[in-house]
C-alpha cells in the first residue's frame, strides 16, 4: 500500500530543555485511520503539530506522500515545505473559524488563497461540502450563530475543501458538550468508510477502537503500545496502558 505519513525517531525539545517527544516512529498507509490516545501532556498534540508544520522538530525525519519534510532535523526548502503542507489538513479542537466571516466565506477563502481557485469554483465546492455536513441552510450564518458541533463541521468542510491526502484531527470533540460529540464522530466515521486517510488524537476510547486501523498509546513522550485497536483497548499488555484505561473507565 501507499505510505502517506512516515515518522522516524522524531524528537521535540522546547526552550526550557524539556523533551516532549522522545524518539517517535510510526507510519500511516493510504486509507488507514490511526488513532492516538494517551493522558494529557503525553505529546499527542505536539506530534500532530509537528506533522502539520505548526511546530518544528528538534531531530528526526517526517515524510508525507513520499516527500521529505524534514530529515534528521534538517527541513526542506520553503517551496517544498509549502507543497508538502497542502498534502494534509488539520482540524483543530477549538474550530479556529474566522468569527467575522460567514460560514460560506470561511470555507471559500482558503481555497482562493491557497489553491488559487476562482471565487465561483470555490463557492461551488464549499456549498457542496457544507450540504454534505448538513449545513446547507447555514451558509450565510456566522460562527457565533452555530452550535459547537456545527462549527466543528464547518472546520471539517474547510479542511476537506483543500483536497488533502490526509486529515489530522486534534481532539475534535474535546470542546463540545457531550450531546454534540456524536455528530462529529459520525462525520469522521463516514470519512473513514470512504477510505479517507486520517490521524485522530482522541480521548474517545470506544470510538478509537471501532474506527481505527491501528492505535498508538503515548505516555511521557514515547509510544508505550501500538497495534490492533481491539487488542490495544480490550487487552492492553502494559501496566501503564491498563492503568490509563482503568482511570478512563472510572470517569
Amino acid at each position: 500500500m501507499e505510505e502517506i505519513i512516515k515518522v522516524e525517531n522524531i524528537r521535540k525539545t522546547f526552550n526550557d530543555n524539556v523533551e516532549i517527544l522522545k524518539g517517535i516512529s510510526f507510519s500511516v498507509e493510504k486509507g488507514e485511520v490511526l488513532s492516538i490516545i494517551g493522558p494529557s501532556g503525553s505529546g499527542k498534540s505536539t506530534m500532530l503539530r509537528c506533522i502539520s508544520q505548526l511546530e518544528t522538530v528538534s531531530d528526526g525525519t517526517i515524510s508525507i506522500c513520499g516527500k521529505t519534510l524534514v530529515k534528521n532535523g534538517i527541513y526542506a526548502d520553503k517551496k517544498d515545505r509549502h507543497d508538502i503542507i497542502l498534502k494534509s489538513g488539520l482540524v483543530f479542537q477549538n474550530f479556529n473559524l474566522f468569527p467575522h466571516y460567514s460560514v460560506l466565506k470561511n470555507v471559500v477563502d482558503p481555497q482562493v488563497q491557497v489553491l488559487k481557485k476562482t471565487k465561483e469554483d470555490a463557492e461551488e465546492t464549499a456549498i457542496e461540502l457544507l450540504k454534505r455536513m448538513g449545513l446547507g441552510e447555514k451558509i450565510k450564518n456566522y460562527p457565533c450563530e452555530l452550535s459547537g458541533g456545527q462549527q466543528q463541521r464547518v472546520s471539517i468542510a474547510r479542511a476537506l475543501a483543500l483536497k488533502p491526502e490526509v486529515l489530522l484531527f486534534d481532539e475534535p470533540t474535546s470542546a463540545l458538550d457531550p450531546e454534540l460529540t456524536g455528530e462529529i464522530l459520525a462525520v469522521i466515521k463516514e470519512l473513514a468508510a470512504e477510505k479517507m486517510t486520517m490521524v485522530v488524537v482522541t480521548h474517545e476510547m470506544a470510538f478509537a477502537r471501532d474506527i481505527s486501523s491501528k492505535i498508538i498509546f503515548m505516555d511521557g513522550g514515547v509510544i508505550v503500545e501500538q497495534g490492533d485497536p481491539v487488542e490495544i483497548i480490550n487487552h492492553p499488555k502494559t501496566e501503564r496502558m491498563q492503568a490509563f484505561l482503568s482511570r478512563f473507565a472510572s470517569n
